[in-house]
């Protein structure tokens, strides 16, 4: 399953963007081929493409939210085809709900990926910082866990969000790669 590319038909699901196959090489060029025993959560999941790639690198777990409920079942269906639900807690909460939900069940994340809709703007958007500040006053993070956020290009992330520092940005044309960790 490593590097497949996931039969998800953007027309069928309100035109939902998903990762392009050069930024999702460079994702786990970032966070590294093997991931035997690590947790990955996506909160924005679209067609679950990031999670079930980080699964087919030996995740032992995975969080995939979505709320839109189409996609939801697209991954759904996917998960069940391809034996993978055991090894993954899906969810078709709203972002806030859906952190605390993970950190009620005890879930800590070694990666979690943010790929909300994108705000296609120049400077500031306060959606980012806004889900990080709330995945910091949750407990999902230990002192290693990695954020990354997919983002468009022109969006100004901050370099201090809570109690994480911007590590790293990669550009990909109009989309982004911003890495925050533990200060």
């Amino acid at each position: 399953m490593k590097g497949r590319v996931i039969p998800f038909n953007t027309g069928r699901f309100n035109n939902a963007d998903i990762t392009p196959q050069k930024v999702k090489g460079a994702i786990f060029s970032i966070i590294g081929e093997d991931l035997q025993g690590k947790t990955f959560v996506d909160l924005f999941s679209g067609s679950g493409q990031i999670g079930i790639e980080a699964l087919s690198r030996g995740c032992s777990f995975a969080v995939l939210n979505e709320r839109d409920k189409f996609r939801f079942e697209f991954i759904k269906d996917f998960l069940v085809k391809n034996k993978l639900l055991d090894r993954v807690m899906l969810l078709d909460l709203n972002v806030k709900s859906a952190i605390k939900y993970i950190a009620n069940k005890g879930v800590r994340a070694d990666f979690i990926f943010i790929d909300p809709p994108y705000r296609k703007e120049d400077g500031v958007v306060n959606i980012y910082s806004d889900i990080i500040s709330h995945i910091t006053s949750s407990d999902i993070l230990h002192e290693d866990s990695l954020i990354i956020v997919q983002h468009f290009s022109a969006n100004e992330l901050p370099q201090i969000c809570s109690r994480l520092v911007k590590g790293s940005v990669k550009r990909y044309g109009s989309t982004s790669l911003s890495i925050y960790v533990n200060d």
